[in-house]
């Protein structure tokens, strides 16, 4: 019997939770707001790279800075208006075919004859003439003038069946033109609500108003253009309404169920920014200063871009009130939102809003596939995830250019990723438990870092190794097999134990990895596991932090009295430092083997550990490693000691002992150790034996280690010089010597 993995039960139960909650969360306003920052920048690519010129039907009267400029104060003089429409009365050659107005007239004006004056031309316009309205919360029913309107004029309401009428959101009152307008104009209703972000994305093309039912300036611009009667409209909620127009045929005009109209949002005007192929604009002072001497004083016809146009009147100068964003603007003409809507009707230019559940069901089962890729293939998994969103992205642009299909993307993509979210939450989860199983299997047997190395890898232990640069460290109790001797195997194992962990802490808190421990000696490396640019820097630095350290556990062991023999209380230690290019890696058999360092480099460091006592140091890390520390910042002291060449080598190396963490913490004493000593090294090398000799003499005295003063201390750098001086004048180098001390000894 199959049976679905605990994993993919997580999987497969979180995906359905996220589901619902986002298909619950649809309405919320922050991810409606996500969902209207996707479809404006889906439009403004398609604006940019998928431009489709206009009908060339539409054409704006715009009230602009220059006619603001020369008719003064907005509003303008009612008088003007008439004018203009009179003017382009004139003649057939210059008439629109209906011109709308997307501002309105609804009080009288202080002059009533300047009222009548505007009214006068109206009715020998020779062109449909629509006024705005707008509807009015504080009103119930239709109001003119501030009281109830005594009647509607040429505005006849749409005779709509009962049931339709009641299925729309009743706007209970409305304010329509002024009275001398309505025998001589229809009008229509404005209403073009903002979303929670300012910008209109439905217009309602009808209105009801009590038991009536008004259309909106487009749908009235329409029927008039299409020459459509009320009695030719038909309205089915949530499908279409229909236009049955003898000119045009049957036109079917999407809208949803409260009789809103989705607008296709493509144009600005032409002009502006980069929409130099927009919509097309008139300036209102522009047009009515072409027209003036042509209809008032018999001037040539000029031509002018709204004849047999559907012309719409509506502001776009900056500081007027009917401005705000719209979907490809941050700030443009509220009077084009009407325009987009006309261009829509016009070309049959319809958008189609799909549901949100078909994309969040299509992502979260492709989230399970890439959860499956990230189980198998996890490299594919990050593209495939990174692919999956930019091709969500790339269909929903397409499918808005090829179908006109507005897909939700911001509801399937938040469910997308918070699904990964949690799947990559379990994973990880997992991995964390299937390291903590490797780490307690083989953090018995080898070291932590190896282990952490081995878990993020993922790379099971073999047998091979690989060249890299590290410093190679190699410490050794000075004289331990003397301790065997003095100490119980009990009272050994605890005082090994408690020097090997608290050097061993050091050593690791520095960044350094234990290869092994043998007996009292560690062996170790600053690098090789990983890589580690500061080796050699860590690598002074840790050794002098083990001498301090260790001098803490002679005061230590000291104080306990005869709980330790005075050898314990005079524990010294010996370490050796070297870096360069090793092979590291697990030697070994097939079935047992380490991880460890092998190469000259080691060897070197060894040698370096063993030979500190015939210079009478402890600490001694070679020219290479000093050089790699003082590149890296390090502030330790460093006294060159000599240039040798260790047994079994050829070539010369320069040997340096770390005398202090940083200058802070030598005394003066030990200061003027060290310039004694530089001198006469400098002495040595130029054979000039009995001055080194005194040099050296001088220097002891001020050595920070004597003999006899501190405890488990032979000799020091300084009395080894000296004595060397001694036999180098009785037995001289000669003439050609290159100043190394050639080793006899391991």
């Amino acid at each position: 019997m199959f049976r679905i993995p605990p994993v993919w039960r997580l999987r497969i139960g979180a995906s359905l939770l996220i589901g619902a909650a986002v298909m619950l969360s649809t309405d919320l306003l922050p991810l409606r707001r996500l969902e209207w920052l996707t479809e404006n920048s889906r439009l403004k690519l398609r604006e940019t790279y998928n431009f489709i010129p206009p009908t060339g039907k539409v054409v704006l009267i715009a009230i602009d800075e220059k006619s603001l400029a020369t008719q003064g104060q907005w509003p303008f003089t009612r008088t003007v208006h008439g004018q203009l429409m009179e003017y382009l009365g004139k003649a057939p050659e210059v008439r629109p075919a209906v011109l709308g107005w997307d501002f309105v007239f609804t009080d009288e004006n202080f002059d009533l004859e300047l009222d009548r004056m505007f009214a006068a031309p109206l009715g020998t316009a020779g062109y449909p003439i629509i006024m705005g309205a707008f509807t009015d919360a504080a009103a119930t029913g239709i109001w003119s003038q501030g009281k109830p309107a005594p009647r509607l004029g040429l505005t006849h309401p749409l005779p709509l069946p009962p049931a339709v009428v009641a299925a729309l959101p009743d706007m209970r009152g409305i304010q329509i033109p002024i009275v001398p307008l309505l025998d001589v104009s229809r009008f229509a209703l404005l209403n073009a609500d903002a979303d929670d972000d300012g910008i209109n994305r439905s217009i309602p093309l009808v209105v009801r108003v009590g038991d009536r039912v008004f259309p909106g300036l487009v749908m009235a611009s329409i029927m008039a253009y299409w020459k459509v009667e009320p009695t030719d409209v038909e309205v089915r909620l949530g499908e279409a309404v229909i236009l049955r127009s003898k000119i045009a045929g049957e036109q079917r005009i999407p809208i949803d169920a409260k009789g809103f109209y989705y607008l296709n949002y493509r144009y600005e005007l032409s002009g502006t920014e980069s929409a130099e192929r927009g919509l097309a604009s008139v300036s209102y002072q522009g047009l009515l200063e072409e027209l003036t001497p042509w209809a008032a004083f018999g001037d040539a016809m000029p031509v002018v871009p709204v004849t047999g146009k559907i012309v719409v009147v509506g502001q776009t100068a900056t500081g007027l009130t009917d401005l705000g964003p719209s979907p490809l603007r941050p700030e443009s003409g509220k009077v084009l939102v009407h325009l987009n809507a006309l261009e829509n009707i016009l070309r049959g230019d319809y958008l189609v809003r799909t549901a949100f559940w078909p994309g969040v069901v299509a992502m979260l089962l492709l989230g399970l596939l890439a959860a499956w890729l990230l189980d198998h293939f996890r490299t594919v998994y990050f593209f495939t995830v990174g692919g999956l969103v930019l091709a969500l992205g790339l269909v929903s642009w397409a499918m808005l250019v090829v179908g006109n299909l507005m897909i939700p993307l911001a509801a399937p993509l938040i469910a997308f990723l918070a699904q990964q979210s949690i799947v990559t939450y379990l994973k990880i989860r997992d991995e964390q438990a299937q390291r903590d199983r490797i780490r307690r299997m083989f953090g018995s047997y080898v070291s932590p870092e190896l282990v952490r190395r081995m878990v993020e890898t993922r790379v099971e232990p073999k047998l091979g190794g690989h060249q890299d640069e590290i410093t190679a460290f190699f410490s050794d109790i000075q004289g331990f097999s003397a301790f065997s001797e003095v100490l119980s195997p009990v009272d050994l194992v605890d005082l090994l134990n408690e020097y090997l962990g608290a050097m061993t802490d050091i050593l690791q808190d520095s960044g350094g990895a234990l290869d092994k421990y043998i007996g009292d000696a560690i062996v170790a490396m600053f690098g090789g596991l990983v890589p580690v640019a500061t080796h050699a820097r860590l690598a002074c630095e840790s050794a002098i932090k083990m001498q301090m350290r260790q001098a803490e556990l002679r005061a230590q062991w000291t104080a306990q009295g005869d709980r330790w023999p005075a050898l314990v209380h005079s524990m010294r230690t010996r370490i050796g430092l070297n870096s360069g290019q090793v092979v590291v890696g697990n030697m070994g058999s097939r079935h047992r083997f380490n991880y460890t360092m092998m190469g000259d480099t080691v060897n070197l460091a060894a040698r370096c550990e063993s030979g500190a006592k015939t210079f009478g140091a402890y600490t001694v890390a070679t020219g290479a490693t000093v050089e790699g520390a003082r590149a890296a910042g390090c502030e330790c002291v460093f006294r060159e000691l000599d240039r040798i060449v260790v047994k079994g080598r050829t070539e010369p190396v320069v040997i340096f002992e770390i005398v202090a963490l940083s200058p802070v913490y030598l005394s003066e004493e030990a200061f003027t150790c060290l310039e004694l000593f530089a001198k006469g090294r400098a002495l040595y090398l130029k054979q000039e034996w009995a001055e080194a000799k005194r040099c050296f003499e001088e220097a002891t005295a001020n050595e920070p280690l004597k003999p006899g003063r501190d405890m488990g201390v032979e000799s020091n750098p300084s009395l080894i010089m000296a004595a060397r001086c001694v036999k180098m004048a009785e037995h001289p180098p000669g003439a050609d010597w290159d100043g190394v001390y050639r080793m006899t000894t391991k």
